[in-house]
């Protein structure tokens, strides 16, 4: 458009000229003619005096869901050449979201300094690149165009940052801090409940009983738990700590025929935002925990026992892939027979087995964990709500809250995590 333009002005003050011929018009002509000569010559000179340096928060690392990281520019005119246009593009990753125009246009006077900053708010998890793509120099006619980057060998403009999932402060809540609350006797088949809230947060292991033998210390007999069963109970010499609490992400996300490529993101988000906050207060209770992420095909279980590690698990999760296809499931889509067998030592435990996280609530989920209450495993189930699925959500929710081996969290989109699982 510039060329066009110029072509234009030329065309008719030549043709201006050509008809009335008089001494100012044939000096403009003349000046149009050198001003691209003497707008190059200017631009050169800019690209000499200007200099540049981006801020070191560039080359920040991490960070959370809806947090900021910046970029800042500092550009400084060394001559007393003024530099009439300088065009700037920063990077847009499409899981970060700029708070400012990311293409802004300055000048620069005389031996004049100017810092241009530019935040970006997370959005979605991954891995992102910000920083500055270019900045050109181009001349007042728009004719040319130079890049400083090129011209001073900057390579390294841009920096890696990785979206982690935001991790919500949870309340501690007993129901989620509890597993195996019930421990069978396979000598008696006498069952106790000798195991509370806060004895896990004081870190007391729990215990076998048996029915008193004689020979037996009197100290061992556990006189409460007698005075409820109307039978002399004592404590096994062995006992076990805390189990592991184990968190099974369904890696199943599937599509509907109208779901935005957006909405997708968030219901994979959500869900992995649920799954990192549960961690973060589980480690914080002092439980040990195991998330179990379907990776290459293969169920892998991640132990997670402190703040390292937690660090750890959502740069894993941020890079998760879901399958958007139950087709591209290879493996059974939850590691039933894994944990089975892990737990299959003579002793039954019941009160929150396994912790379930699901984007995808449908009939074959429900089916998988109704095999899992079949083998005497409790089941605690995650799921995301959103418009595809509210009226299988609903009907999930009605059928399995009836079982009182079952909690149920439903979380919507827009909801705040530490009030759905408080």
């Amino acid at each position: 458009m510039s060329y066009i333009v110029y072509l234009f002005m030329l065309v008719s003050m030549f043709l201006y000229t050509y008809i009335f011929g008089d001494e100012t018009s044939m000096l403009m002509l003349y000046m149009l003619i050198l001003s691209p000569v003497l707008s190059l010559l200017l631009s050169y000179a800019s690209l000499k005096s200007l200099e540049f340096s981006i801020d070191e928060k560039v080359h920040a690392s991490q960070v959370e869901k809806d947090g900021v990281v910046g970029v800042t520019v500092l550009l400084q005119n060394k001559s007393f050449v003024p530099i009439p246009i300088i065009d700037i593009s920063f990077a847009v990753p499409q899981n970060l979201i700029p708070l400012d125009n990311p293409r802004p246009i300055v000048s620069l006077g005389p031996y004049k300094t100017q810092i241009i900053h530019l935040q970006y708010k997370a959005k979605y998890r991954g891995v992102a690149e910000i920083g500055v793509r270019d900045i050109k120099i181009r001349d007042f006619l728009g004719f040319f165009n130079f890049s400083l980057l090129k011209k001073q060998n900057k390579v390294e403009s841009t920096r890696e940052i990785t979206v982690l999932n935001k991790i919500s402060r949870l309340k501690m809540n007993s129901v989620l801090l509890l597993e195996s609350i019930l421990a069978a006797n396979e000598e008696t088949g006498a069952a106790t409940n000798d195991f509370n809230f806060l004895s896990c947060l004081n870190g007391e292991p729990g215990y076998e009983f048996r029915e008193y033998q004689p020979g037996d210390p009197l100290h061992k007999i556990h006189w409460k738990l007698s005075a409820k069963t109307d039978v002399f109970m004592v404590r096994k010499d062995e006992g076990r700590g805390i189990p592991r609490k184990k968190l099974v992400l369904d890696p199943v996300a599937v599509k509907g025929p109208k779901s935005k490529a957006g909405s997708v993101v968030e219901i994979e988000d959500k869900i992995l935002d649920a799954l990192i906050s549960v961690v973060d207060m589980l480690v914080r209770a002092g439980r040990d925990v195991e998330v179990w992420l379907l990776e290459h095909g293969e169920w892998m279980s991640h132990l997670v026992k402190d703040r390292d590690e937690i660090v750890e698990m959502q740069h894993r999760l941020a890079s998760y892939k879901f399958l958007h296809s139950r087709d591209e499931l290879e493996n059974e889509r939850l590691p039933v027979s894994t944990i089975t067998l892990q737990d299959s030592s003579g002793r039954i435990f019941a009160g929150g087995d396994a912790m379930i996280f699901t984007a995808s609530l449908d009939k074959e989920l429900s089916e998988i964990i109704e095999g899992m209450q079949e083998l005497k495993m409790t089941v605690d189930l995650v799921a995301i709500k959103n418009e595809r699925d509210v009226e299988k959500s609903e009907g999930f929710e009605k059928r399995e809250h009836k079982s009182t081996k079952m909690n149920l969290w439903t979380i919507g989109l827009t909801d705040d995590i530490s009030e759905v699982l408080a």
